[in-house]
Parts: structure tokens; C-alpha cells; sequence
């Protein structure tokens, strides 16, 4: 029970970490005009190690949610109150605010037509969308109201996810710098996985492990893309610039992240709290 309590210190702490080490590495792992990677950059050999043994104890701590395989919804993120409504919100606003500001620069981008962009369009409408499905969602589950609507709105952050995986491969496979954009394919990777799992509590028999290990990592990896890049503009790093674009898909990132983590601790509130027996009359 304490290995489902403390499962999700275990992602905010190394989502934590992940931040500070990817903001290291982006002041200095790169050289300035080039981008090259600098040699024996440690931050960055560390952050892959950090991911790694992350995912390994993900793994471990996942078997002791196996046992409450096909659990219902309602319980597995049992108490849902007004911090989760807030979390949820404030998640939510973050992901419209970002959608529609996405929405506006890949309308109006004079450089690019609209046929080029082809791709950022549905990006920025299911992000707008994706927001209204977190407070959506977080409603229903405040009042244990789960419906088929509330079905729906757990589908679409999954879509959001893959069209941002799209466009990262769109934007960057030809880029030869792998270490400036390989954690954003990982954390839509396990943000698509995650939603396909959150989902399966309502479409199929939920898997709390499995949405332990997919959340987890894409928590951690979403947090330490967004942090470390607001590190490394805080600390002035002149290697690496980013677009506007891609600091609203980090904020996305990081709110979908924050929500994540937030269903993380009613996960390991639901799994772990003793649900009463009915009494039966003779």
C-alpha cells in the first residue's frame, strides 16, 4: 500500500530533477551558433539515466496497482474535490489560452502558407479542445456523473497527443540535433499512451499499472521539457532559441503534465482507500 502512496513522490520528484538536468543541458550542452551537442555533457547523459531508471521503477511500483485491474472509474480516481477541480482548470485555461494563441501565429504567419501548416491547424483545435475535456472531465468526476459525454472527452486529449507527435516528426526529422528534440517525441509518445490508457478505464478493463508506467513518464518527461526550457530563458542561454510555436507546445506539455499528476494522486488515493461493503438484509 505505502509503494501506491508514495509512487507519485517518486514522479514529482523526478520530474523535478528531470527540469533542473534538461535546463542545464540546454545552457550547456550546446555550442553557441551551431547547436552542436559539447562533448561529455553531463547534465544530458545524466537526464537519460534519470529516465531510464525512472521507467524501471515505474515498473516495479506499477505490479502493486496490477491487482486492482478493472476497477471502475469512479473509484480508481476516487476524490475528486475542489483542488482537483482547480488543478483541472487552471490545466484547462492554460491548454485553450495556448490552443488559440497556436491557432492565431499559424494563421497569420506571412512566411509560411496556410497549406504549410496543414498539420499545426488540428494541433492548436484539439489543444483548444483538449483544455475544455480537462474541466470537462474533472466536473464529471467531482460528482461521480461519469456518462458517455464524459467518455468522449477522455478520447480527445489522445488525438491532441499523436497531432503533436506528428508535428514534432513534421518540424524536426530532418534536423540531425536528435538531443534538442528527442524528449519531445518521448513525452508525446507517453502522453498518447497515457491518455489511450486513461480511456481504457471507461472503453475497456481498466489497467491502473498500466497508466502508472505511461503517466508517470509522460509527467516526468513533459515537466523536464517545459521546466528545463524556462530554465535555460532564465539563465539567458544564447545556444538555443525557441520559437514561439514550440514554447506554447511546451506549455501545453506542462499542463497536461500537471493534470496528469494530479489524476497520479487519486489514482493512489482510490487504489489504496478500503471501499465498504454492502450490507446484505436477510
Amino acid at each position: 500500500m505505502k509503494i501506491k502512496a508514495y509512487t507519485p513522490v517518486l514522479v514529482g520528484l523526478a520530474a523535478v530533477a528531470g527540469a533542473v538536468l534538461r535546463g542545464l543541458n540546454l545552457i550547456h550542452g550546446y555550442e553557441v551558433g551551431t547547436r552542436l551537442p559539447a562533448h561529455g555533457d553531463i547534465p544530458g547523459i545524466a537526464l537519460i539515466v534519470l529516465s531510464i531508471v525512472s521507467a524501471v521503477l515505474l515498473i516495479g511500483a506499477a505490479a502493486f496497482f496490477h491487482e486492482n485491474s478493472g476497477i471502475v472509474f469512479e473509484d480508481a480516481f476516487w476524490g475528486a474535490g475542489t483542488l482537483f477541480k482547480m488543478v483541472s482548470v487552471i490545466a484547462g485555461l492554460a491548454m485553450l489560452v495556448c490552443g488559440a494563441a497556436g491557432l492565431y501565429l499559424a494563421v497569420t504567419d506571412s512566411e509560411v502558407p496556410i497549406t504549410g501548416n496543414i498539420t499545426a491547424l488540428p494541433l492548436w483545435l484539439l489543444a483548444m479542445l483538449t483544455g475544455g475535456c480537462f474541466i470537462g472531465a474533472a466536473s464529471a468526476l467531482s460528482r461521480r456523473a461519469i456518462t458517455a459525454t464524459t467518455a468522449t472527452l477522455l478520447i480527445v486529449p489522445m488525438f491532441w497527443a499523436c497531432f503533436d507527435l506528428i508535428t514534432t516528426f513534421k518540424d524536426n526529422g530532418a534536423s540531425p540535433f536528435i538531443g534538442l528534440y528527442g524528449f519531445e517525441l518521448l513525452a508525446a509518445i507517453a502522453l498518447t499512451y497515457a491518455f489511450y490508457a486513461l480511456a481504457g478505464f471507461l472503453y475497456s478493463t481498466s489497467s491502473p499499472s498500466r497508466f502508472v508506467i505511461s503517466a508517470g513518464l509522460a509527467i516526468i518527461w513533459c515537466i523536464a521539457v517545459a521546466a528545463g526550457a524556462g530554465i535555460s530563458i532564465a539563465a539567458g542561454a544564447q545556444a538555443i532559441v525557441f520559437p514561439p510555436q514550440t514554447l506554447l507546445r511546451y506549455a501545453c506539455f506542462f499542463a497536461s503534465g500537471l493534470w496528469l499528476f494530479a489524476l497520479m494522486v487519486l489514482l493512489a488515493r482510490g487504489t489504496t482507500r478500503r471501499i465498504p461493503q454492502a450490507t446484505m438484509e436477510y
